[in-house]
Parts: structure tokens; C-alpha cells; sequence
């Protein structure tokens, strides 16, 4: 470990109250559908990662079977240029979930048209999408996409979370997550657009270093290593900056240091996060 690390610790904050509230969403949407009319996007990302494994366990609960994750539709849509790390995290998701894939290319728009068509049944899709993320500040957990795009209810659990609530789950529940994370990476999509967070870089040795993702002290920075992205399927007026939602999370923390053991990362193996 370098001896940077020996100094940084983040004070992660409490997901109590927007855990609760993203099982309520799961739970509504599982219940105002069948578990076959309902799918989850998923890319690989850690918000994606998050709600994959709340979702699994609310079905869990509801359904009394621990093997429910084989009958959760789960779409993985691949990006042109994909990081080969986000293409090993994948393939071993889907083996510690015991979920089947349905894989697909493209854009996002493309991919529910593709799969809309073939499956007639599919009536709701669940998103890992968050206030913060471009023009996607004005959201509904709940609500149909626009005119133009393939007629699906799009349910978005996690909308108040904030970048730093991610990582307080993913760091308390031993979350796996992809180990571009771990190499200053906080917002990924494809190896055309995406770098390592600036915010995280530090010199040692006079050669530059990055800390994990989890260490970036401003969640309004999560996309600085990010090129814009295109619309997400509902209406928008401007691109803009949007800082994390912050109101209802504060009143307790976890204290994340170079001597936790948070969580498991995979990229072509398991392994653990005090290595890092």
C-alpha cells in the first residue's frame, strides 16, 4: 500500500433511510408486475451494481427463494470500446448473482427497442439511474419514457441516492465492483471517453498514482473523468452540473481507512480492497 494511503480516511455517510426507500420502489414495482414483465438494465457501473443486489434481495424476501436471481431478467447492454475489465466484471457478476444475461449492443435506445421487440411481455424496466446523473434531475421513481422511445415504465430506485451512498453500500455490504474503481475511475462508460478522476491523482516517486474511487472528496466530481453523454429517454431542458442530493443522509457516517476491509473486487478474480 502506498504511504499516501496511510493518512486518507472518508467519512462515508448512513443509506438507511434511501435503502428503505429504494426497497419500497423494488417492492411496488414487483408488485404492481410479474416478475417476468420486468427487467434490469445493467452496464457493469457501481450504481447498476448496487441496484442489482438490493433487487435481488427484496425478491429474495418476496418470493422466499434463494435461487430468484436466475428468474430476474437482467439486460446488459454493451458499449462500443468497452474496458475489458467492465467485460470480466460482467461475465463474473453473472456467476455470483446466479443470474442469466440477456446481452445486447449499442445505445440505450437501441437496446429497449431490441429488446422490447422480442420480448412482448416486458412492461417495466429497473434503472440504476440517480439525481445526479445527466438530465436526471427531475425524475419520477416512476414514469413512462418520452414520445419517440420504445413504450416501457422506467423505474428508477435509486434517485436520491448521493455518489458518496453508493460506496457507503457497496463498502458495508461487500459489494463486489469493478476494479477500474480501485484505479481512480469513478464514472465509467467506454475506453473512448472515459478516464481516471483528477481529483483522486497524487504524485509519489514522481510518478502520478490514483486512490480509489471511494476517496474522491466532492461527489459533484463523479463525471470530471467523463465526456458528455447523450439524453437518457426523458425531456430536458439544459446540460448543467448537478451536486449530489445530500438532504436526508447526513445524520450518521462509517469511517472508511487504510485498515478496513470494505469489500471484494473482481476483475478477472476475487480479491480484497486492503490490498489496494
Amino acid at each position: 500500500m502506498s504511504r499516501k494511503f496511510e493518512n486518507v480516511s472518508m467519512d462515508l455517510p448512513d443509506v438507511t433511510t434511501v435503502l428503505m426507500e429504494t426497497e419500497q420502489i423494488i417492492q411496488k414495482c414487483f408488485t404492481q408486475y410479474q416478475l417476468d414483465e420486468v427487467f434490469l438494465s445493467f452496464n457493469g457501473g457501481k450504481d447498476c451494481t448496487v441496484l442489482l443486489d438490493v433487487t435481488i434481495k427484496v425478491l429474495q424476501d418476496m418470493y422466499k427463494r434463494e435461487n430468484i436471481g436466475k428468474e430476474l431478467k437482467v439486460l446488459y447492454i454493451r458499449t462500443k470500446d468497452p474496458f475489458k475489465e467492465i467485460e470480466n466484471f460482467v461475465k463474473q457478476i453473472e456467476t455470483h448473482y446466479g443470474i442469466n444475461l440477456i446481452v445486447t449492443e449499442g445505445v440505450l435506445k437501441e437496446a429497449l427497442q431490441k429488446i422490447t421487440e422480442n420480448d412482448k411481455n416486458l412492461k417495466a424496466c429497473l434503472m440504476g439511474t440517480r439525481r445526479t446523473d445527466p438530465y436526471s434531475e427531475n425524475l419520477k421513481f416512476m414514469q413512462y419514457t418520452d414520445p419517440g422511445w420504445p413504450r416501457i415504465l422506467r423505474v428508477s430506485p435509486l434517485l436520491n441516492w448521493s455518489y458518496h451512498q453508493i460506496w457507503s453500500y457497496i463498502l458495508q455490504h461487500r459489494v463486489p465492483y469493478c476494479s477500474l474503481y480501485d484505479k481512480g475511475y469513478t464514472s465509467i462508460g467506454s475506453t473512448a471517453n472515459t478516464w481516471p478522476n483528477e481529483s483522486l491523482a497524487y504524485t509519489e516517486n514522481g510518478r502520478v498514482h490514483y486512490r480509489p474511487a471511494w476517496l474522491l472528496p466532492d461527489g459533484s466530481l463523479e463525471r470530471a473523468g467523463r465526456e458528455q453523454k447523450h439524453t437518457n429517454g426523458h425531456a430536458t431542458h439544459a446540460v448543467k452540473t448537478v451536486h449530489e442530493h445530500n438532504s436526508i443522509h447526513e445524520h450518521k457516517s462509517i469511517q472508511v481507512n487504510k485498515t478496513t476491509q470494505p469489500t471484494e473486487h473482481i476483475e478477472c478474480h476475487m480479491n480484497q480492497l486492503n490490498s489496494v
